[in-house]
């Protein structure tokens, strides 16, 4: 079991994660030297998806059958009344346990209790990932150990006051599902808040070599956005992204359908661009009028 959470609004129970085959024992990504982390991530790029079949999630009282996709991720919706307690077990048709690592994710279920909730993403929002530089990028993610990588300092600031005055958090990131352990730790030994970690498809090696984008980039998070705002109608957001990729006109797009369940959308401007600053100003305009605040900066202060 690579990942797992499970979510709940009272109602209802999301219970998803991600079933792999691998040989890889040491998942900690504690005290890797470069040499480690690289042979590390490129086993967790080689592991091979557990597609189309069936599961059994034992909790401590009431089970949930699952069928895994074809990247081997499980995702489903129970009676939050038919399940409590942790997970315990998990078990193929055949009677087989599939192991459980024990500190990867938490296992009991959660049932946040705030009125808001912080849906952040993760590269270049709270770690500095340099995805606008690809050989940058790869550098970064491959050789350089967990406990180097450095969060972007004033938006952990930013995630860690919301959260203290009782927000709930969300991760929600296009990275793929082999990274999940070394963002697990990353977020960990960074001391951010635990919360569901929403993560896109499994990818093999020679799709990331080759750089092949499917299905296409928006649709994990545009699907995942929708999901908890219909999982939470009653509860405010506030979304945290940069301007690296897609985050501007995905969260732009959500306050169109959903803007009065919007609080807040915060955009770190990691790169310079001129062009689409008209667009952003008359964004921020309109969304000022329904009552969202925009913000759209190089650094934030770490309250409004």
């Amino acid at each position: 079991l690579l990942s797992f959470y499970a979510l709940s609004n009272g109602e209802t129970t999301l219970t998803f994660g991600q079933i792999t085959y691998t040989s890889l024992k040491d998942f900690s990504f504690v005290d890797y030297g470069t040499r480690k982390t690289f042979k590390t991530l490129i086993r967790l790029y080689r592991t091979r998806a557990y597609a189309n079949r069936q599961i059994v999630l034992n909790f401590t009282t009431g089970i949930v059958e699952a069928n895994t996709n074809r990247y081997g991720a499980f995702y489903v919706k129970s009676e939050a009344s038919a399940i409590s307690g942790r997970l315990e077990r998990v078990a193929l048709k055949s009677g087989d346990d599939v192991r459980i690592v024990e500190g990867l994710y938490a296992r009991a279920i959660d049932a946040p209790k705030g009125d808001t909730i912080v849906v952040s993403d993760i590269d270049d929002t709270l770690v500095h990932s340099f995805i606008n530089d690809r050989l940058m990028q790869f550098r970064t993610l491959m050789f350089t150990s967990m406990e180097k990588r450095k969060a972007v300092v004033d938006m952990q600031a930013l995630l860690m006051h919301f959260v203290s005055m009782g927000a709930v958090p969300v991760y929600l990131s296009n990275s793929e599902q082999n990274l999940y352990p070394l963002i697990y730790r990353f977020l960990k030994h960074n001391s951010f808040p635990e919360g569901p970690l929403f993560l896109k498809h499994l990818r093999r090696l020679r799709d990331v070599l080759l750089n092949v984008k499917m299905p296409p980039r928006n649709t994990h998070k545009v699907m995942m956005l929708a999901e908890l705002f219909e999982m939470f109608p009653n509860r405010k957001f506030i979304l945290m992204g940069d301007n690296t990729q897609s985050d501007v006109a995905i969260y732009l797009s959500a306050a169109e359908k959903y803007g009065d369940n919007i609080r807040y959308i915060i955009i770190r401007r990691v790169l310079k661009r001129r062009s689409g600053e008209k667009r952003i100003a008359e964004a921020a305009r309109k969304l000022a009028e329904r009552g969202v605040g925009f913000y759209y900066a190089d650094e934030f202060p770490k309250t409004f």
